[in-house]
């Protein structure tokens, strides 16, 4: 791919994502090119790659999901269109170039290409993890991507249909487990500031990703236009196949996986950045997540979100400036994000066995998130009823984690009401930087409206 990415690498090197502003992450490593093997040592090229995985993954594509599904509100300036859904391909062109560059896919390959030649297991086995985290959720928000001729000397290389690209994920999550169970090699020690290269945690968080991909497909597969596609992207039954890697996936909340930041300027927090030191006024808590919450008196609220006037306040469309802020706890520029965690773990084997029609079992894993949260555990809950606690109770533990958005698209819970009557977003246009240097991209008006995962909408034309 040496045209097309790799031009977009050196003209978008960690810039903005949707917005086209920036996510204000620096540090060591950063501005380091990952993808130049022989001008960095295999723990400098981890390490850039390890903080561009957490930008892209909690950075302005989590904080745009997050107004997609109203748990934060745009109420100024850029954050307003993106709020009601308004976004073009030149808008873009940053966060497609991220999937590649700086860290991204090019990088991680290289980094994979060092530790086997090195020998070292565990770090192979930790950058392929780092690969299907990134392959998969690129792919369930853009869909067909180039992947089998991305890192190549391709020019231009080929869109892979979205069934392949979660296919490939599965195979390299599972060789990255046989990596890390095979236990040679020191891998990354601290630089591995999430775990620290403790490879029973990383095997745990490849199987929550395993999970949580096959429920990507759950819906596909229930739609006779999708079925062949999601049996593709599955190799079989998609809420067996997700059930059985959730029962190895995370154990407890001290395993979870978390992008981790410091008070030191340039590693903060992103979200703290963005909301706090550069784009103060812009946004504020959502009023659908937020009602949520005050209807249940959920107690997260305060760990969430501040108090107006002693309550907790949701934007409404567009206003009132005075609705809730982060919580102190979650607007501290050393917080350490959280991005595939116990609780999601938990509600994926709820689903997924609610689904294969075992409620009881689904009932004590619902009630083993909520516990973990430190709420009280629900009895005498089936049904549909009981389906509708499993994915809002996701909704509230995922706060602020993209993928909010992709349960939001299959499930069309909770119920939001579109800002301004649009309907909700339900793919990312390709960057239009991208398009141009290849020419397997089509323009915007050739680009489906969703992915082949997401059959059906909520609302507008393509709702059953």
């Amino acid at each position: 791919m040496r045209t097309s990415i790799r031009a977009v690498a050196g003209v978008l090197a960690v810039v903005g994502t949707l917005t086209a502003c920036d996510d204000y992450l620096t540090g060591p490593g950063i501005t380091d090119d990952p993808n130049q093997p022989t001008q960095a040592s295999l723990d400098q090229l981890f390490y850039g790659s390890q903080q561009q995985q957490y930008l892209f993954h909690t950075g302005d594509l989590a904080r745009h999901a997050s107004m997609w599904t109203q748990q934060m509100g745009g109420i100024g300036n850029q954050t307003t269109s993106l709020y009601q859904y308004v976004v073009n391909e030149q808008n873009l062109n940053g966060a497609f170039s991220q999937i590649y560059s700086n860290g991204g896919l090019i990088g991680l390959r290289a980094l994979q290409a060092r530790a086997d030649s090195a020998g070292d297991k565990t770090y192979s086995g930790i950058a392929k993890v780092y690969e299907g985290f990134l392959m998969g959720m690129s792919s369930s928000m853009w869909g067909a991507l180039p992947y089998s001729e991305a890192v190549s000397d391709a020019t231009r290389p080929k869109l892979d249909p979205q069934e392949e690209v979660y296919r490939d994920v599965q195979a390299k999550l599972d060789a990255a487990i046989a990596d890390l169970s095979a236990g040679t090699g020191a891998g990354p020690g601290a630089f591995d500031l999430s775990f620290q290269g403790n490879r029973q945690r990383w095997i745990e968080t490849a199987y929550t990703l395993k999970a949580r991909f096959y429920m990507h497909w759950v819906e596909a597969q229930g739609v006779a236009a999708t079925q062949a596609a999601a049996t593709v992207a599955c190799g079989g039954n998609c809420v067996s196949k997700a059930r059985d890697a959730a029962l190895k996936g995370i154990t407890a909340p001290a395993n979870d996986f978390k992008a981790v930041f410091s008070t030191t300027p340039g590693e903060q927090n992103l979200w703290y950045q963005f909301i706090y030191v550069n784009r103060t006024g812009q946004l504020a808590a959502g009023k659908t997540l937020v009602d949520l919450m005050n209807s249940r008196n959920d107690p997260r609220r305060a760990a969430y979100f501040s108090q107006v006037n002693g309550q907790y306040v949701g934007a409404t469309d567009l206003g009132p400036a005075n609705a809730s802020l982060l919580s102190a706890d979650r607007a501290n520029s050393g917080y350490d994000q959280p991005m595939v965690t116990y609780a999601e773990n938990q509600l994926i084997l709820a689903e997924a066995n609610y689904r294969l029609g075992t409620e009881a079992p689904a009932l004590v894993n619902l009630n083993a998130a909520r516990t973990s949260a430190g709420l009280t555990a629900l009895a005498g809950v089936s049904g549909n009823g009981l389906f509708t606690e499993i994915m809002l109770e996701k909704y509230i533990a995922l706060f602020q984690n993209p993928e909010v958005w992709n349960d939001y698209k299959r499930t069309c819970i909770p119920n939001l009401v579109p800002v301004r009557g649009n309907e909700v977003y339900a793919r990312l246009l390709y960057g239009n930087t991208e398009r141009n240097n290849n020419p397997n991209i089509p323009a915007p008006a050739g680009q489906p409206v969703a992915n082949r995962n997401d059959p059906k909408a909520c609302t507008g034309p393509r709702a059953a």
